[in-house]
C-alpha cells in the first residue's frame, strides 16, 4: 500500500535486498573483492540495471533464470566431464519445460549475465521494453535508400543493393555507417514488406492484378451448356515428324474450343499456323459436334479480330475507308454474340487451363515432348530425334483426338456445382443441354453460313477478285460479269475450295456465283500459245455478246442523229430573233488614215508591203 520510493533510502536498501534474498540473487559486490575470471568463453557487456528498475513479470523471469542456473551449477560440480553434463542438462530442461528456450550457448551466456550483475540479459526482451527503440526504422535513412534500389523490376539480389547501401551511406551520410546492421537483419526486415507491394516492384502491374487483386467469382448457375464457348490457342510442347516420310521435323498449334459451362472440349483444330482460317475450321468442328453456341468469348489476337469474323465488334481501329466496306460478318450471320477478353487478362479465361492439363497429360506421354522451355526438354529428345522415334503429324491428331474425348471429356467434374457432383464433364453437358434450347446446321448449311468474306467490291473489267496467301485471284463469267461492271457486291468464298465464289448485294441477297478466271492470267514472259489463244476466245466471245446485246436494245429503228438534228432544228424554227434595243451608242476607234502615218519627207515614196514580207522570208532562211 505504500510505494517504495516514499521511503527512506536506507529503508528501501534494506527492502531490496530481502527481495534480491527471496530470488535467489547473489549480494552485489563491493570495491574490496577480488574479480573472479569467468572459465566461460562469455563475458557479458549489457548496462547493469538497478532491481528495483524491473517491472514484477520481469523480476519473475530473473527469478526463473537465477534458480535454474543455481540449480545448473549445483549439479555442474558433482560432475567429472562438465561439458558433457551442459548439453544433458539442456536437453532434460527442454523436456521439463518445452516453451523455454533454451541451449548450451543461451545457458552460458545467461550465467555470464548473472554473475556480471546483468539482469537485464536474463529477460527476453525481444518485443519488450526496446520495442520502437531501433534506429533502423521505416523511415530511417538507410532503411530507405535500401527500398529504392531493392523495389525495381530487375529484381536485384538482397546482397547487392546491401553493399550498394553501404556505400552510399559512407558516402553521403558517414555519422550513420555504424548504424547499418547486417545482412540478415535487411533480410528479416523484407518480410514485412506487403506480398502485394513486391509483386508489383518486382514484377509490374500484370503480376499484381493476376495474383494479388480480387476477382470475380462467376456464378454458373444461370449458364447452361452451348451459352457461351471459349477459343485461344496453344503451341504442343511436342515436334513431330512430317507426313512425307522425311526427317524434318516441327511443332504445331491447336485452336481449341471449350464450353464454358461443362468445361467439355467440344472442338479443336491442329494447325501450322494458328490464323483465322484455323478458327473458322475449330468452330465449324465444334458446331457440326455440339451444334451452335449463344456466345463466342474470343481473344484479341488478329485470328479472332479478322474482319469478316469480327466485324465492328473487334478491338481494332477499323480505317474510316473499310467501316462502309464491312459486310455482313460469320458471327452475325450464326447468331453468335461476340465477346473480347479484357487486355492481358489471361486468368479471366477458363481455356488457358485446358492448355496446361494438355501439357501435363497429353504432351509429356509423347516421344517428341520438348517441353515449355529449356530447362523442361529432357534429354532423351535429341536420341529419339536422331533415331526418327518421334511421332508423326497424323500421329498426333490421331492421338490428340482420342486424348480429348475418350480421356479429358469423360474426367470427372471439379466444378463448384455441387448437383453435378459424381458426373463426367461430358454428362455435365448432356445433363445441361436438355434444360436449354439447342441449335442445330447441318454441314451444306454450315458450309454457306462461314464463307469467308473477301469485303464489298465493285466490279471490273476483269471480275471480281480475292487475295489468296498473298495471291489475287479473278473470277469472271463470260455471260454475266460484263453486263455489271461497276455495280457494288460482297465476295463470299470457301477457304477449302475457292475455285468458285459467290457475290451478294448490299442486302445480303444471294447474286451469282462466278468461277475462277485462269484464262485472265498469263505469264509475264514467255505465255504460251494455248493461254494466248483462250485469252483471245474470251475476249471474243465477250465482245460479240455486247454487240449482239447493242444490237438487241436498238432494235429496227433506222432513227439517226442527223434525223434528230433535222427535227430539233425544225421544231425551234422561228425562235430565233434578235430585237436591238433603241438606246443604241456609236463608238468609233479614232485611228489615223495611212495617209496620215506617213513620215514626213517621205511622200514621195511608195511602200511595198509584199516585197517587204519577201525580204524578210529570205532572212529567215539565212
Amino acid at each position: 500500500m505504500i510505494p517504495v520510493s516514499a521511503l527512506s533510502e536506507d529503508l528501501q536498501e534494506k527492502y531490496y535486498r530481502r527481495k534480491r534474498t527471496e530470488a535467489g540473487i547473489l549480494p552485489e559486490k563491493t570495491d574490496s573483492e577480488s574479480e573472479e575470471k569467468s572459465a566461460f568463453k562469455y563475458c557479458s557487456k549489457g548496462i547493469k540495471k538497478a532491481f528495483e528498475e524491473f517491472t514484477e513479470a520481469e523480476r519473475t523471469e530473473i527469478k526463473l533464470w537465477t534458480d535454474l542456473l543455481t540449480q545448473w551449477q549445483s549439479e555442474r560440480s558433482e560432475r567429472k566431464n562438465k561439458t558433457e553434463f551442459d548439453k544433458l542438462f539442456v536437453a532434460h530442461q527442454k523436456y521439463l519445460n518445452p516453451d523455454l528456450k533454451i541451449s548450451t550457448d543461451i545457458l552460458y551466456r545467461k550465467y555470464s549475465a548473472y554473475k556480471n550483475e546483468c539482469y537485464a540479459e536474463l529477460v527476453d526482451s525481444r518485443g519488450g521494453w526496446n520495442r520502437g527503440k531501433s534506429k533502423f526504422n521505416d523511415d530511417s535513412i538507410i532503411w530507405q535508400s535500401f527500398l529504392s534500389v531493392y523495389l525495381e523490376q530487375s529484381e536485384p539480389k538482397i546482397s547487392k543493393c546491401y553493399r550498394m547501401v553501404n556505400a552510399y551511406i559512407a558516402e553521403e551520410y558517414p555519422e550513420l555507417v555504424g548504424e547499418i546492421p547486417s545482412e540478415a537483419c535487411f533480410r528479416r526486415k523484407i518480410k514485412t514488406i506487403p506480398f502485394a507491394v513486391l509483386e508489383y516492384s518486382h514484377k509490374g502491374e500484370k503480376a499484381l492484378h493476376d495474383h494479388c487483386i480480387p476477382y470475380a467469382n462467376r456464378s454458373k448457375n444461370d449458364v447452361y451448356a452451348n451459352d457461351g464457348w471459349v477459343m485461344d490457342n496453344y503451341t504442343f510442347d511436342v515436334i513431330v515428324r512430317q507426313n512425307d516420310g522425311s526427317e524434318k521435323t516441327r511443332r504445331l498449334y491447336i485452336t481449341t474450343v471449350l464450353d464454358v459451362k461443362s468445361n467439355v472440349l467440344v472442338g479443336w483444330n491442329i494447325t501450322e499456323s494458328p490464323d483465322s482460317n484455323s478458327t473458322l475450321d475449330a468452330l465449324r468442328f465444334a458446331m457440326l459436334r455440339f451444334g451452335i453456341p449463344k456466345r463466342l468469348y474470343f481473344d484479341n489476337g488478329r485470328e479472332f479480330t479478322a474482319l469478316d469474323i469480327a466485324g465492328e465488334q473487334r478491338n481494332r481501329k477499323v480505317s474510316k475507308d473499310k467501316k462502309s466496306n464491312i459486310p455482313v460478318t460469320i458471327v452475325e450471320r450464326l447468331g453468335i454474340e461476340l465477346i473480347f477478353a479484357k487486355v492481358r487478362n489471361a486468368q479471366a479465361k477458363v481455356v488457358e487451363r485446358i492448355h496446361r492439363i494438355i501439357k501435363e497429360q497429353y504432351c509429356t506421354a509423347q516421344y517428341g515432348y520438348c517441353g515449355g522451355n529449356i530447362v523442361e526438354r529432357p534429354e532423351i529428345l535429341k536420341q529419339n530425334i536422331r533415331n526418327c522415334n518421334i511421332e508423326t503429324e497424323a500421329e498426333l491428331r490421331e492421338s490428340f483426338a482420342d486424348f480429348a474425348d475418350n480421356i479429358y471429356n469423360v474426367q470427372p467434374y471439379g466444378g463448384s456445382e455441387q448437383k453435378y457432383k459424381g458426373m463426367t464433364l461430358i454428362d455435365v453437358w448432356n445433363t445441361s443441354i436438355k434444360e436449354t434450347e439447342f441449335r442445330k446446321a447441318n454441314m451444306k448449311t454450315l458450309d454457306l453460313l462461314m464463307l469467308r468474306n473477301a469485303g464489298f467490291q465493285k466490279v471490273k473489267r476483269n471480275g471480281v477478285f480475292i487475295t489468296y496467301h498473298g495471291e489475287k485471284i479473278w473470277y469472271y463469267d463470260k455471260n454475266i460479269t460484263w453486263q455489271h461492271i461497276g455495280e457494288e457486291v460482297c465476295v463470299r468464298y470457301d477457304r477449302n475450295d475457292p475455285s468458285t465464289v459467290r457475290l451478294y448485294d448490299r442486302e445480303d441477297r444471294y447474286l451469282y456465283s462466278w468461277e475462277c478466271a485462269d484464262w485472265l492470267t498469263l505469264e509475264y514472259f514467255n505465255a504460251s500459245n494455248e493461254k494466248l489463244a483462250e485469252l483471245g476466245r474470251g475476249q471474243a466471245d465477250v465482245t460479240k455478246q455486247v454487240k449482239v446485246r447493242a444490237r438487241e436494245l436498238k432494235g429496227n429503228s433506222n432513227f439517226t442523229q442527223k434525223d434528230g438534228l433535222r427535227y430539233i432544228s425544225a421544231q425551234n424554227s422561228g425562235k430565233f430573233n434578235v430585237q436591238l434595243p433603241k438606246n443604241i451608242i456609236i463608238l468609233t476607234a479614232n485611228e489615223e488614215s495611212q495617209e496620215e502615218r506617213i513620215a514626213v519627207g517621205a511622200e514621195d515614196v511608195k511602200i511595198d508591203v509584199g516585197r517587204m514580207i519577201k525580204n524578210a522570208d529570205l532572212r529567215r532562211k539565212k
